[in-house]
């Protein structure tokens, strides 16, 4: 058994695992409340109380919903400020939580039987991430993950839903009937967005992750909206699965980046 350890740090939850790199099977498991708003310092110290805690001299990665670079240095603030913080000091690695999140499905996901396919996760942002040959598309300054952003998450993501349809989450507004116009052009757009990365890039599968894209009637909506914008026939009968792991794939993927792309 070979272990690591992972922790995915959202905007509202750190996510931590200890990992059988083997196997994919999570061994250990924490979650706690990020609070972001008590500022980024409490938000470090309380990571590196859980890696004390589970991952004593494991290997350990470290997700984020950020920019990140080729250097593991974080680019945005969109959750917590840790722009000009050394995380290399206290993880071997730190990667966006969409290519961990790929990085996982490709190992142990829906992935497994597909060596280059477009992650795309759905949640209260959206972005994505292209696995060639099994490894993650960084981009010269770690931004290849940008689908369409900020103009189709002001649409189709999980704040916008909630927000243009006036409730209080975005499963609230999928579960309303009224909402299902709004619901339906959401999808669409983000079909068509979806769209321009397959004709761009030609990838032999999509998987869909992300709270919203395991929502099966979204995910089939967008689904549909996509294939029929996609230029060459063959690829638009490319597979579209659902993500394997779920909302585990960031905090597996962080854990298996620690021992595969260790910075």
């Amino acid at each position: 058994m070979t272990l690591a350890f992972g922790l995915d740090v959202g905007a509202t939850k750190i996510a931590a695992a200890r990992l059988d790199t083997a196997t994919g099977e999570v061994v250990a498991a924490r979650r706690l409340g990020t609070a972001p708003e008590r500022g980024p310092d409490a938000v470090l110290a309380d990571c590196r109380a859980l890696a004390a805690e589970l991952g004593s001299g494991l290997p350990a990665g470290l997700a984020v919903c950020e920019l990140v670079d080729p250097q593991g240095r974080l680019r945005s603030a969109e959750t917590i400020d840790w722009r000009g913080v050394d995380l290399l000091a206290d993880f071997a690695v730190v990667e966006s939580d969409v290519r961990a999140g790929a990085l996982a499905e490709a190992r142990f996901g829906a992935g497994r039987e597909h060596p280059d396919f477009l992650y795309v996760t759905v949640s209260s942002g959206i972005s994505h991430c292209l696995i060639s040959d099994g490894v993650p598309r960084v981009g010269v300054r770690g931004a290849a993950i940008g689908t369409g952003a900020p103009l189709v998450e002001q649409w189709s993501g999980g704040l916008a839903l909630a927000r243009r349809t006036g409730h209080a989450s975005a499963d609230a507004a999928l579960a309303d009937p009224a909402s299902a116009n709004l619901v339906a052009d959401a999808a669409q757009r983000l079909g068509v967005v979806l769209a321009a990365l397959v004709n761009a890039l030609d990838p032999g599968a999509v998987i869909v992750g992300g709270g919203l894209g395991l929502h099966d009637g979204y995910r089939a909506q967008i689904e549909a909206a996509m294939r029929a914008e996609i230029y060459d026939f063959e690829a638009r009968t490319l597979p579209v699965l659902p993500a394997a792991l779920g909302a585990d794939a960031p905090v597996i993927g962080a854990a298996l980046a620690a021992v595969t792309i260790g910075r």
